[in-house]
């Protein structure tokens, strides 16, 4: 079973591959969303573990224990993230049932660094860093405060 500190290690991976993806961020939008997604997962992981002592199995399962557990200010922006990473890796919003062409269709890059990072996930971190150990806030590298 995973420690909170292999997620906290996964989610600063995602973190400097978002942050590289960015440095050409019209170009690698999709893939900026698909990692901010996965970084904000792995914060989740890492609490869940912190908080119950082992982590989720799957993104639905995440989603409800989320939406149940009393977590309601992370499950909306966490929601967000998954949403726009699942536009990106299939063009396709499944609530709905709309198609794209280009994740750019979605939402812009300008938009992907308003929106989804200094907006969904610095709220993510924000609510979620409360709820690590010590070690696991010591650890985890988060965004810029001038980003």
């Amino acid at each position: 079973m995973p420690k909170e500190t292999d997620h906290i290690s996964l989610a600063n991976k995602n973190h400097d591959a978002m942050m590289r993806l960015g440095q050409d961020l019209d170009r690698f939008s999709e893939w900026v969303a698909v990692t901010a997604f996965y970084k904000a997962l792995q914060i989740i992981e890492a609490m869940f573990v912190n908080q119950h002592g082992r982590c989720c199995f799957g993104h639905h399962q995440r989603l409800e224990k989320l939406k149940k557990g009393g977590y309601k200010e992370l499950y909306k922006h966490f929601r967000a993230l998954w949403s726009a990473a699942s536009i990106a890796r299939y063009l396709y919003d499944s609530e709905t049932r709309r198609g794209y062409s280009s994740f750019a269709d979605y939402l812009s890059a300008e938009k992907v660094k308003s929106i989804l990072l200094k907006r969904r996930l610095h709220a993510v971190e924000c609510n979620a860093v409360g709820l690590l150990s010590e070690k696991g806030r010591a650890l985890l590298i988060r965004l810029p405060a001038d980003f």
